[in-house]
């Protein structure tokens, strides 16, 4: 096959530059290798990156603010990201539920006041994770229906802060474990209990215990 006009120019100094690094590879596995870790730090610092070159408890506070659990897996907690996702689904069917409750008893109690029989609901449904049951209003009076949406009401702006909460502690555990994430909980880390006696005279010695954390 015939070389492009470029490289058979080229040909003969590659072959050069082969045989020189070749001669000199032995004299030069020092230098060598200092330039190429020089030359891979200098690209570490000035290159571009996605993420911080260290951990960083804002990448994973920001992470888990813009999806869930996505702090977590940053911190490689990956056992806790399940965790996050079933109390939001906890409070997520709550806040269904007692948004379900609440929205119907206050249409039946409208329309109990308003005397208007065309709108009047008599029964709704109610999904139960298993099935769906029906929930029926015509043993209410119009009282009991007026206590029954104020009650779901707060029902339901208590599951609505349950679930900032929740949302909250996702970020907060996010960063909390970023701090953490260098922190060296390993086999090393020893608490030893020892006995001491302070040497002196019968009335003046004195006993204790010494506790010495290793680390």
């Amino acid at each position: 096959m015939k070389l492009p006009r470029l490289h058979q120019r080229l040909l003969p100094f590659l072959i050069l530059l082969m045989i020189v690094c070749g001669a000199t590879r032995s004299t030069a596995q020092d230098t060598s290798a200092t330039v190429v870790k020089d030359s891979t730090t200098l690209k570490g610092r000035h290159g571009f990156h996605f993420l911080p070159a260290e951990h960083s408890p804002k990448v994973a506070g920001i992470a888990s603010a813009i999806i869930p659990g996505l702090g977590q897996a940053y911190n490689k907690k990956y056992w806790k990201i399940p965790i996050v996702y079933a109390g939001f689904a906890t409070t997520g069917y709550f806040i269904y539920y007692n948004y379900t409750i609440y929205s119907n008893f206050k249409k039946a109690y409208e329309s109990r006041v308003d005397l208007d029989t065309n709108t009047i609901l008599e029964s709704f449904n109610v999904w139960y994770i298993t099935n769906t049951q029906p929930v029926y209003l015509a043993g209410f009076e119009t009282s009991g229906l007026q206590t029954v949406q104020n009650t779901y009401r707060g029902y339901l702006d208590l599951s609505v802060i349950v679930a900032a909460g929740v949302y909250a502690l996702n970020i907060i555990d996010a960063v909390v474990d970023a701090h953490l994430f260098y922190f060296d909980v390993g086999d090393d880390l020893s608490l030893n209990v020892k006995p001491f006696l302070v040497p002196g005279n019968q009335a003046m010695k004195s006993q204790g215990v010494t506790l010495t954390l290793h680390f």
